[in-house]
C-alpha cells in the first residue's frame, strides 16, 4: 500500500483504544497533531456519551491541557454502566458521529475486558498496551495496522498466499474423476421413489456461535426458506413447532436441528434469488432481511426506500461486482459506501467502517465496509439501496445522479441480466 493512501486513511479519524495505561501517562504516548487537526480521548465512564445527540457542539468538550491539539470527555465518579439498550445505542451513535469530527480518538479501555463494552473494543482498529509502545509511535504502528488489514485485498497477495492450491488440485483429482462401474442386477434397482421420499424431508442443522440467539436463527430460516420477513408470532409459531420458544437456553457449540419452516408466500420463488443474492452480501452466516422496500406508506408499514439486512456489528459487507467506490455521510445514513459500475449503483448505509476512499477501484468479493449503527439506527444492519445512474436522475449520492429502485427489481431486470460476475 502506498504511504500516501495510509495517510489519508489515518486522517478519517482512526479509532483506536488504550489499555492499562495510568492518567497521568496518556499525554505522553497521544500523536502529536499537524495542521490544526483536532484529537478525541475519551474515558467510557461519563453518562453524556449514552444521552442522545450530546455531541453535536464539540466546543463543550474541555480541552486535554496535558495536550496540545486534544480534547478529552473524563470519568464521572461513581459511574455505572447502563443496563438499557438504548442508551447504548446512543453511545455508538455519539461516537460514530465524533469519528467524522476529529482526526484521532482514542478510548481508555479499562484494565480488565469487559462484555458491555465488547463492541467498543472491537470496533478499534487496534488496542495499544503500554507495552506495545516501547518502541513505536502510535502512528508508526497504526500504519502497520492498515496496511496488514489492506495487504491481504490486493491480487498479487492472493495469488501468492494461495499459489499453493493448483498442486493440490492437481494431486487429488484423479480420486474424483468417476470410472465406470460393472453392471450388476443390484446396480440396475429403481431408486426414484426412494429419492422421491428422502428429498422431501429436510432439516437445518446449525452449530451455535458466540453472539447468536435463537430468534436471530428463527429470522434466517424464515427468510431463507420463505422468503418472508418474520414478525413475532411467526418466529413463536416457528420455534413452537420444533419444541422450542425465545425463553429457551442455548450456547455456544450447541448443535439445533430444526425442520424447515412452512409460510406460504405466493412471491417465494420470484423473490428468493435476489434474497439470497443480498444476504449473501454480509459476511454473516445467518444474515436476514428484516425490512422490504416500499414507497407507499400504510398504516401497516412505513415508507422504506431500500432494504434492511441484520447482521452482527463488524460483519463484512462485499463487493458484489467489480466497480469504483464513492462516499459520503449524513446524520440519518450515517457512514455511507456506494459501488458504482457503468449505470448501476448499489449504496450501503449506517457502516462502522468503510475500508474504501472515493473514487478507488474494487474487485468482486472484496470488503468495502462493515456493518455498524452509525446514523438513525435501533441496532447493528445494513440499508441497501440501488438504483440506475441517468444525467437527470431525481436522486444523488455526492455528484452521481440515479434513479431509485427496488433492489428485488434491480436484481431481476438488470443484475441477471448483464456480465458482472467477473
Amino acid at each position: 500500500m502506498q504511504r500516501s493512501t495510509l495517510e489519508a486513511i489515518l486522517d478519517e479519524a482512526c479509532f483506536f483504544g488504550l489499555r492499562g495505561f495510568e492518567n497521568t501517562a496518556v499525554a505522553s504516548v497521544l500523536p502529536e497533531l499537524q495542521d490544526n487537526k483536532k484529537g478525541l480521548l475519551i474515558e467510557l465512564e461519563n453518562s453524556a456519551l449514552f444521552g442522545r445527540n450530546a455531541f453535536n457542539d464539540t466546543s463543550i468538550i474541555p480541552d486535554f491541557n496535558e495536550k496540545d491539539g486534544w480534547k478529552i470527555i473524563r470519568n464521572e465518579s461513581g459511574f455505572e454502566y447502563p443496563e438499557e439498550k438504548e442508551k447504548w445505542v446512543n453511545c455508538y451513535a455519539n461516537i460514530s458521529s465524533l469519528k467524522r469530527k476529529f482526526a484521532r480518538i482514542a478510548v481508555m479501555l479499562p484494565q480488565e475486558k469487559k462484555e458491555c463494552i465488547a463492541d467498543i473494543e472491537t470496533s478499534c482498529i487496534i488496542v495499544f498496551s503500554e507495552k506495545d509502545l516501547q518502541t513505536a509511535r502510535i502512528d508508526d504502528l497504526l500504519k502497520l495496522k492498515i496496511a496488514e488489514i489492506n495487504i491481504s485485498k490486493t491480487p498479487l497477495f492472493i495469488m501468492a498466499k494461495y499459489a499453493w492450491l493448483p498442486t493440490l488440485l492437481l494431486c487429488i483429482l484423479p480420486f474424483f474423476i468417476p470410472s465406470k462401474p460393472v453392471e450388476h442386477i443390484s446396480n440396475l434397482r429403481n431408486y426414484a421413489n426412494d429419492v422421491k421420499k428422502y428429498s422431501e424431508k429436510g432439516d437445518i442443522v446449525h452449530v451455535v456461535k458466540e453472539d447468536e440467539y435463537l430468534t436471530q436463527i428463527a429470522r434466517f430460516a424464515i427468510g431463507k426458506y420463505n422468503s418472508l420477513v418474520s414478525t413475532e408470532s411467526m418466529v413463536k409459531e416457528y420455534l413452537g413447532s420444533n419444541g422450542l420458544s425465545t425463553d429457551s437456553s442455548i450456547k455456544a457449540g450447541d448443535t439445533l436441528r430444526l425442520s424447515l419452516p412452512k409460510f406460504d408466500n405466493p412471491q417465494h420463488n420470484f423473490i428468493h434469488p435476489a434474497w439470497t443474492f443480498f444476504t449473501g452480501l454480509l459476511n454473516d452466516s445467518i444474515a436476514y432481511i428484516t425490512e422490504l422496500y416500499n414507497l407507499k406508506e400504510t398504516v401497516e408499514k412505513r415508507r422504506h426506500e431500500g432494504i434492511d439486512i441484520g447482521a452482527r456489528r463488524g460483519t463484512r459487507i462485499l463487493a458484489p461486482f467489480s466497480g469504483t467506490a464513492w462516499t459520503m455521510e449524513s446524520e440519518r445514513g450515517g457512514l455511507m459506501i456506494a459501488l458504482v459500475k457503468d449505470k448501476d449503483i448499489l449504496i450501503f448505509m449506517h457502516c462502522d467502517q468503510r475500508f474504501y476512499l472515493s473514487g478507488q477501484s474494487v474487485m468482486e468479493g472484496d470488503p468495502i465496509a462493515s456493518v455498524g449503527t452509525s446514523g438513525h439506527t435501533t441496532g447493528p444492519h445494513v440499508h441497501l439501496a440501488t438504483g440506475r445512474i441517468t444525467p437527470n436522475g431525481e436522486r444523488n449520492f455526492g455528484a452521481i445522479q440515479y434513479n431509485m429502485l427496488d433492489p428485488i427489481e434491480w436484481y431481476n431486470k438488470y443484475f441477471q441480466n448483464q456480465n458482472y460476475v467477473n
